[in-house]
């Protein structure tokens, strides 16, 4: 990836003149845009710059081939967007046949305040909040509709439908024949902490996108859940530039909404435990984008940081923004301060520093298929085992050496 090339794409989001970085870009090469493609596609900035370049009229500045590339992507999305929405509307009918207790989560709910245009998002699932009272019901709507539960995991069911594929960058916005969604389930925590509120589906809305009507989160929830949720993948190996794009895009979007931000710091005091996670994914969203954070959400947020957690964003935000897939075990040191130094937690990060199993496998082709098929299939399982052991190697490697950068760092900080 070129550096400098990347970094003139996300200063592209920031309000840059079109005339500057027209200047800025029109000293890269197709050879520097070549190296940086893939950094484009995964980190989720493709569509989103495709966009932004025809909003500024510099869409010339890319070579004519790498523009090409992006359009047939925006054209394959486009498609893959709608048959998607048209999947969308028929979990969402039988959800309410079923007269269940729910609301979507992120996906289409996030248009227009996050995505003006969802055609232009890099999206691969559903999402739904549904209650716990509901969870059978739920799974049978679900199944009608030709789903198998495919696993649990931390009080969500994750569903897929049609035949799996083995894929490739190239199809990164082609309709897939295989379809999945995600049912999470509202925790008894939260039950419980949400006393003057409620929980999140007693507070719902609904939403009108596409001429269809659906319920979703209320505002305020909204934007604190793109905040957890950018926070959790903070705390993962890959986090995704675009999900910052867009919770910097909703945060512009309430300028000057002295009512909103007033209510979502009271949602805030109700629920301090999110008071962290929002303060890091707002503090390295707004930097990297450029929003400006209101005074009393920056105070509630960012102003309540630990000093150990804001200086890890000060050290390794950049390295979360440029970071090329499939990212970095830097995750580990933001890991260390957030939880308690027991035995228990150290062993746990040890086994996520090198892990002694072999990495999930990808989709495979069914059996009646045709050998070749097959044996994509298996080179496919090869290549990607092969890259999580270099991945594990070379970043356990940088980890090391940033440990002990970090723990003088520390150390200087608390002296």
């Amino acid at each position: 990836m070129n550096r400098r090339l990347a970094e003139a794409v996300v200063d592209a989001f920031r309000g840059e003149s079109a005339q500057a970085l027209r200047d800025r870009f029109e000293n890269f090469h197709e050879q520097d845009w070549s190296r940086s493609v893939n950094w484009l596609h995964t980190s989720g900035l493709a569509l989103y710059f495709l966009c932004r370049a025809r909003e500024l009229g510099i869409a010339d500045v890319m070579p004519p081939r790498i523009l090409c590339d992006l359009e047939t992507a925006h054209h394959e999305n486009h498609a893959r967007t709608e048959a998607m929405f048209d999947e969308f509307v028929k979990v969402n009918v039988a959800f309410q046949r079923a007269k269940l207790s729910y609301a979507n989560l992120k996906g289409f709910s996030l248009v227009p305040r996050s995505c003006p245009d969802p055609s232009y998002r890099y999206q691969h699932d559903l999402d739904f909040l549904v209650s716990p009272w509901d969870a059978e019901r739920c799974r049978h709507a679900v199944e009608g509709l030709g789903y198998q539960l495919h696993r649990e995991y931390e009080g969500s069911w994750e569903f897929v439908a049609g035949t799996p594929e083995v894929l490739s960058m190239r199809d990164l916005y082609r309709t897939r024949t295989e379809r999945s969604l995600e049912i999470h389930f509202v925790s008894a925590r939260e039950q419980i902490e949400s006393d003057a509120y409620g929980d999140r589906l007693l507070r719902l809305q609904l939403q009108v996108w596409n001429g269809f009507e659906f319920p979703a989160l209320s505002e305020c929830d909204k934007l604190l859940g793109q905040a957890q949720h950018l926070f959790r993948h903070l705390q993962g190996e890959w986090t995704r530039a675009a999900w910052m794009l867009e919770f910097s895009k909703a945060i512009r979007s309430y300028e000057g909404d002295a009512a909103f931000w007033k209510d979502t710091v009271a949602l805030l005091d109700e629920m301090p435990q999110r008071r962290v996670g929002a303060g890091v994914a707002s503090l390295i969203a707004s930097r990297a984008f450029g929003a400006m954070l209101p005074g009393p959400f920056s105070s509630a947020t960012v102003g309540q940081l630990p000093r150990t957690v804001r200086l890890w964003a000060d050290c390794y935000q950049e390295d979360v923004v440029f970071a090329t897939h499939p990212g970095s075990k830097l995750y580990l040191l933001l890991q260390e301060v957030l939880s308690q130094d027991d035995d228990q937690e150290r062993t746990r990060r040890r086994k996520k520093l090198f892990p002694l199993h072999l990495p999930p496998r990808v989709p495979m082709a069914p059996q009646e298929s045709d050998i070749r098929m097959r044996l994509k299939g298996v080179l496919a399982q090869a290549r990607f085992t092969w890259e999580r052991l270099y991945f594990h190697v070379a970043s356990g490697l940088r980890y090391k050496i940033e440990s002990a950068r970090w723990k003088k760092l520390v150390a200087h900080l608390q002296g």
